[in-house]
């Protein structure tokens, strides 16, 4: 496995040190796509999303040490980041009347949107995005037909389909799933480890 996961302190303690180059540098790898997918989900246009992403990143950087395990997740207090600047983009834009009728709509649902509305949406797409993350992750480490096997068999294709499909032998096609899919629970517990951990779970 690669040194990047076999760090003694998890990413979250570390990127609160303002010196540690590297760990905002991982952090922004692990969360700035994810932060653009929930702002897609709240309705935002990818112009509008890509300059809120750095804004919402430049807020993490200056207030990461305000964050607390002991009172939550950090998925959680991401949430209510995210959601505070979508809603204060939208007050923003508002005011200068530049807003459609249905931005108007999303404005009101972003601002009746409870913290377990958001909380719901981020642990939603959180582990969409883990799973393409370590996705990502076994298409470098794996050649061959393995990682289209296995992600296949999660389309929901029987064996027989994918033997097909990819004209190989059925038992080949679960020799691989096989193989596939333990590296890919190696690669999730790692990803998770290196994020998460210190998240209070």
């Amino acid at each position: 496995m690669s040194e990047q996961w076999n760090t003694s302190n998890t990413l979250l303690k570390r990127v609160k040190d303002p010196s540690d180059e590297a760990a905002w540098v991982d952090f922004v790898g692990y969360y700035e796509n994810f932060i653009y997918h929930i702002l897609r989900r709240m309705g935002l246009n990818t112009e509008d999303c890509n300059d809120l992403v750095q804004d919402i990143l430049l807020k993490l950087w200056k207030n990461m040490a305000t964050y607390d395990a002991e009172k939550g997740r950090f998925r959680s207090w991401l949430g209510r980041v995210v959601r505070n600047a979508a809603a204060d983009y939208f007050s923003k834009v508002e005011t200068q009347r530049k807003l459609m009728e249905e931005e108007r709509a999303m404005v009101k649902t972003i601002r009746s949107a409870t913290p377990s509305d958001v909380e719901h949406l981020i642990e939603e797409e959180w582990m969409l995005y883990m799973t393409s993350f370590a996705m990502e992750r076994m298409r470098k480490i794996f050649s061959g037909e393995a990682v289209k096997v296995f992600s296949l068999s999660l389309d929901g294709l029987s064996a027989d389909e994918i033997s097909k499909r990819l004209n190989i032998t059925r038992d080949s096609v679960y020799t691989l799933k096989n193989r596939a899919k333990s590296r890919f629970i190696t690669e999730v517990r790692a990803i998770m480890d290196e994020v998460e951990s210190h998240e209070g779970r």
